[in-house]
């Protein structure tokens, strides 16, 4: 076991970063993050009522559809191509600052012509103004994404936690400033939102400029290469993301804005458990990316099987927490949530196994991995919403979510056990070995001066 100081977040690549401390300090990072979050989603829903939360709750989601969707994938691609030496920092965030360029101007101008056009096409509480901030967000939200991964897969940890949390940060200052202070309404609320995005945005921008420099500019072979490996994950990230967020529209469509704004506080609520995979598969792709097919694949079982534990311990404890939770925090309002939040509550397991053994497949060249589990999944949503939804409401959105969640995970699951040779118990059942390195490396943590590194 080799010993470093602490705190230290970064390396000087990808290869050189730390499973056990980035994770663990991307987790605290995620855990302070989420709970500004939470304070701002609580301040929202009494403030706003469940009628607003909703109509929030859905311009945020366009907007962050949107910059999932038209990605295609670039920024994992650049991720990946780096840590395989292909091609240089460079070269990879001039492609990627291009790429938010060409993509954000239609999408701006599209969104900017419907709301003078037709404000209420997407909803009736939409107002244009509501739409010129989705018209910005959008890009704003794209262009982070595009520089925050570029970011860590230079080996700044660090970098990027910062500005994942100035985001939520600023969110939080802007939006319970803006409710508290100037008794702002759904408009202020979103501005607030905007307003927290660009400043996240310019600080990512600032930072990569310390690295490399702000020269948009395509390369026809990186520009080919990204692509090709994007596309293939881009396709499966896009229907994972429609597992996630289809059924907000589902149930705005179907149940109405109130009881969308208390079923995304349950939603929400189950969510704290995906800081777990999220904060792991921040460090967990840039690191197996930069490794041999064999060394990733026995990185990705010992992962997966020990970040499955700490998920399903983390779930008994919310298992006990969740109603008195949502109730002390939301208020009565909210208690219908209480019974979509305890269907949610396996997803965070289901998603763990997803995350890590979808992230190792394509570390290994095979990003459409998330593509198979999705042509499954996407389709049982559509299915199971449709025929769930219109009569058991948000109860019945959180069976086809849970539903979606493991026919990813399986389909996931046989693909990584296919591709690398490696039994089912070396991914899913838990090993002592396992138990007493985690703790050691816990306890080296926690002690003063130096981090225990396997």
């Amino acid at each position: 076991m080799r010993l470093q100081r602490f705190p230290r977040a970064s390396a000087d690549s990808a290869r050189d970063l730390n499973l056990f401390t980035g994770s663990a300090f991307t987790l605290a990072t995620q855990v302070a993050t989420y709970g500004l979050a939470g304070v701002t989603g609580i301040v929202l829903a009494r403030a706003l009522g469940p009628e607003g939360r909703g109509v929030y709750g859905l311009a945020v989601t366009i907007a962050m559809v949107y910059a999932a969707v038209v990605e295609l994938g670039m920024s994992k691609a650049g991720v990946y191509l780096l840590g395989q030496g292909r091609y240089t920092r460079q070269q990879v965030a001039s492609s990627n600052l291009a790429w938010a360029l060409v993509l954000g101007a239609p999408w701006l101008a599209g969104v900017l012509l419907v709301g003078l056009l037709k404000p209420d096409l997407l909803s009736d509480d939409f107002s244009k103004a509501h739409l010129a901030i989705i018209a910005a967000g959008g890009p704003l939200l794209l262009l982070l994404v595009l520089t925050q991964d570029l970011i860590i897969a230079t080996g700044s940890v660090l970098g990027y936690n910062v500005v994942d949390f100035v985001q939520p940060f600023l969110r939080a200052v802007f939006i319970i400033g803006g409710l508290l202070a100037l008794g702002a309404g759904v408009t202020g609320v979103l501005a607030g939102w905007l307003l927290a995005v660009a400043a996240a945005t310019a600080l990512a921008l600032w930072l990569l400029s310390r690295r490399v420099r702000l020269r948009p500019a395509f390369r026809a072979d990186l520009l080919r290469a990204q692509l090709s490996f994007g596309i293939r994950g881009s396709l499966g990230f896009i229907l994972q993301a429609a597992n996630q967020r289809l059924d907000v529209f589902l149930v705005a469509a179907f149940a109405g804005s109130a009881v969308l704004g208390q079923y995304t506080v349950a939603y929400g609520t189950a969510e704290l458990l995906w800081q777990i995979p999220l904060a792991l598969g921040v460090v967990f792709f840039p690191k197996v990316a930069s490794l041999g097919p064999e060394a990733s694949a026995e990185t990705a079982a010992v992962t997966c099987r020990r970040a499955l534990f700490v998920t399903l311990a983390a779930s008994a404890a919310l298992l006990l927490l969740g109603r008195p939770l949502i109730l002390l925090l939301y208020g009565r309002a909210f208690e219908p949530a209480v019974t979509a939040f305890y269907i949610l509550l396996p997803s965070a397991s289901l998603y763990t196994v997803y995350k890590v053994l979808s992230n190792a497949l394509a570390a290994r060249g095979m990003p459409e991995a998330g593509l198979y589990g999705g042509l499954v999944s996407a389709p049982l949503t559509v299915a199971l919403g449709l025929l769930l939804i219109p009569s058991l409401g948000m109860a019945g959105a959180a069976l086809t979510s849970v539903a979606a969640y493991g026919a990813n995970a399986a389909v996931v699951l046989v693909c990584f056990l296919r591709a690398t040779g490696k039994p089912l118990q070396d991914v899913l059942m838990l090993r002592r070995a396992d138990v007493s390195s985690s703790l050691r490396a816990a306890r080296a943590l926690l002690r003063p001066g130096t981090v225990g590194v396997e």
